[in-house]
């Protein structure tokens, strides 16, 4: 599956500021990708030297394209961010496993946090036509409204949304996972009935992981992690399991099971 590309740049769009989308053609990542897969960029001919991972945003099998979220935190996303149409990109994909898809007749719930929405969206977009929108559910983060990607696309899907913003200037006041746990809480038993799949930064993840532990829930996290390799061979981009192993979150990830990862 994995494959070394010459991708065109199709459209780049700024989402907010710092946030941009690029739009790239290649028939083989449109096909191939599931949800929580990544690619791995090259920025330059020479510097920065390492590759840049990327979750697959979005695919659209029917006009070969696809779609990567990208916010600006150094110089080399800072050199992709200003990419033009026409250009090409040198990238390594799609790498890492997916998502498994929730068991029917469970609740689906998605968090994201920040740029967490980026391999969400797609998933999203595959539980469709799986599951009613009554019965999924989407917690979207981030530290203030400035910095809140698609609320507005997310109420277009139908699914339950529910904002929550670190300064309260949307949705309610804190944090996205304090939101998450009043909410499922609820639910007294029907825990057992929920499906939960999360991105977001280091720290919210270790949240995740440590309610998933805590109330045994189904629940799947995509870590965010640097990367140098990107295809498994340089282990350096390991996260400790709960047996004490090491998994490399390129290739044995980036989705773990919740339950299973112990995160510093």
């Amino acid at each position: 599956m994995l494959a070394q590309l010459s991708c065109t740049v199709l459209s780049r769009k700024e989402l907010l500021d710092h946030i941009f989308k690029l739009t790239l053609s290649s028939s083989h990542i449109s096909r191939k990708a599931k949800p929580g897969n990544f690619v791995h960029l090259k920025v330059n001919s020479d510097a920065p030297l390492l590759r840049r991972p990327f979750s697959i945003h979005s695919v659209d099998r029917a006009r070969n394209r696809f779609e990567i979220l990208l916010k600006v935190v150094g110089k080399g996303s800072a050199v992709l961010s200003q990419k033009s149409p026409g250009e090409t990109l040198d990238l390594l994909g799609p790498i890492g496993n997916s998502f498994s898809l929730p068991p029917r007749g469970r609740e689906v719930i998605l968090v994201a946090g920040g740029m967490g929405i980026a391999p969400l969206w797609f998933l999203l977009t595959r539980l469709a036509g799986r599951f009613s929108p009554e019965d999924m559910t989407v917690f979207m983060g981030a530290k203030s409204k400035t910095e809140l990607l698609y609320a507005d696309k997310l109420k277009g899907t139908q699914a339950k949304l529910i904002v929550a913003t670190d300064d309260g200037s949307a949705g309610r006041k804190g944090l996205i996972t304090e939101v998450f746990l009043k909410e499922i809480k609820k639910r007294g038993r029907d825990l057992k009935k929920l499906a939960v799949c999360s991105c977001g930064p280091h720290k919210m993840l270790k949240s995740m992981s440590e309610i998933a532990k805590s109330l045994d829930l189904w629940c799947q996290i995509s870590l965010e992690t640097h990367m140098a390799c990107g295809v498994g061979a340089c282990w350096g981009c390991v996260v400790k399991g709960n047996d004490g192993t090491y998994k490399r979150v390129c290739v044995d990830g980036p989705v773990f099971d919740a339950r299973e990862v112990v995160l510093e």
